[in-house]
């Protein structure tokens, strides 16, 4: 076989064991899973990303009927995609609590920093604990939660107008 042959075939099969893998590692969409939902959310105290002498507890959840808790992380990149969608989320009155996880606090101030925060308030997570208790396996993950605590609605991956609708829409209706 010629040398060149051999090299286009090489960098074939490279091209595609890393596009197998690349989609591999990216989070995939789920709602199906009802781990957590019907449960309470597991009790807390964590820092508050902007301001760590700030500790969050699950009584985040008692100020608003309803309240989004996205769980998401700097180095995520479906998470960055989502963020504009969050935005207009906030701009509709929605409460969302960030749960920053497994992430440099650092990193993910910078990146509230740089496009602003659709966050009432970001509970930092370095460690997972919360994510884990919440059954977290992927990011970006969102739950709906009630004034009791009460989970009522999970989905695994970014939202965007078409998922609202589908996922969370209905429980905000009047």
């Amino acid at each position: 076989m010629k040398p060149v042959i051999k090299v286009g075939l090489a960098i074939g099969i490279c091209a595609i064991i890393f596009s197998v893998l690349f989609t591999g590692l990216e989070t995939k969409e789920s709602s199906t899973s009802t781990a957590m939902v019907g449960e309470i959310v597991p009790t807390f105290e964590l820092p508050e990303v902007m301001d760590t002498s700030v500790l969050l507890n699950e009584s985040l959840f008692q100020q608003q009927p309803l309240t989004l808790l996205n769980v998401w992380a700097a180095w995520c990149g479906i998470c960055k995609t989502e963020h504009h969608f969050l935005h207009q989320l906030k701009e509709q009155g929605i409460t969302i609590i960030g749960l920053d996880y497994r992430d440099d606090r650092i990193a993910a101030k910078q990146v509230l920093e740089k496009t602003g925060s659709p966050y009432q308030a970001v509970i930092f997570d370095p460690r997972g604990s919360l994510a884990m208790d919440l059954g977290v396996f992927g990011t970006p993950t969102t739950f709906l939660i009630d004034q009791k605590g009460v989970i009522l609605h999970r989905f695994t991956g970014a939202l965007d107008e078409k998922k609202w609708q589908r996922e969370f829409a209905d429980f905000f209706e009047e």
